[in-house]
C-alpha cells in the first residue's frame, strides 16, 4: 500500500477495518487489516507450551504462538523450570511458532548458553523459516546442539 504525503490510516472502528484519510480528511482508499486485538502492541497469538517425554525420553517444549518482548519471559521460566527437574538435554519445538523477534531470538541463545554451562544441551526443533535464516545469517546456529526441521 502506497501512502501520498500527508496520509495516515484512520481506524474506524473494532471490525478492523481503516481507511487512509488524506490531508483534507476524505477518505483515499479502504483497507481491511487484522482485528485490534492482532496489532502492533498486542500479542496475536498469546504464547502457550506443552512440556512431554520425547522418544529418547529427553523433554520436548512444544511452543505454541509469538515469541517475542512480551513471551520471552514466560518460556525462559518453562525452560529453566524443565531444566531444573529434568536432564539438561531440552529440545524446544517451535513449530507452533508463526513469528520470532530478535528478543526471542536471544532468549534461546540465552537458554542454550546456561544449559551448556551445566553440561547440557538445547535442541532446536521445527523452527520457522525466518528463524532457521536469522540463526544462520547471524551464525548463531552453532550455539544450539542441533537445529532439526523447519519449513523451507
Amino acid at each position: 500500500m502506497e501512502f501520498t504525503h500527508g496520509s495516515y490510516p484512520t481506524p474506524l472502528g473494532d471490525d478492523g477495518v481503516t481507511a487512509l484519510r488524506g490531508v483534507n480528511g476524505a477518505a483515499l482508499t479502504s483497507v481491511t487489516s487484522a482485528p485490534r486485538t492482532a496489532r502492533l502492541g498486542a500479542p496475536a497469538i498469546p504464547l502457550r507450551t506443552v512440556t512431554r517425554v520425547g522418544s529418547d525420553g529427553a523433554p520436548v517444549i512444544e511452543v505454541y504462538g509469538e515469541l517475542d518482548i512480551v513471551t520471552a519471559g514466560p518460556l525462559r521460566e518453562v525452560i529453566e523450570s524443565v531444566a531444573e527437574n529434568r536432564c539438561p538435554i531440552i529440545t524446544v519445538d517451535l513449530a507452533g511458532v508463526p513469528f520470532c523477534d530478535l528478543v526471542g531470538l536471544e532468549e534461546l541463545v540465552k537458554a542454550a548458553d546456561r544449559l551448556a554451562s551445566r553440561c547440557g544441551r538445547l535442541t532446536l526443533a521445527n523452527p520457522p523459516s525466518s528463524l532457521r535464516r536469522l540463526l544462520q545469517v547471524t551464525g548463531l546456529r552453532r550455539r544450539f546442539h542441533r537445529v532439526v526441521g523447519g519449513t523451507a
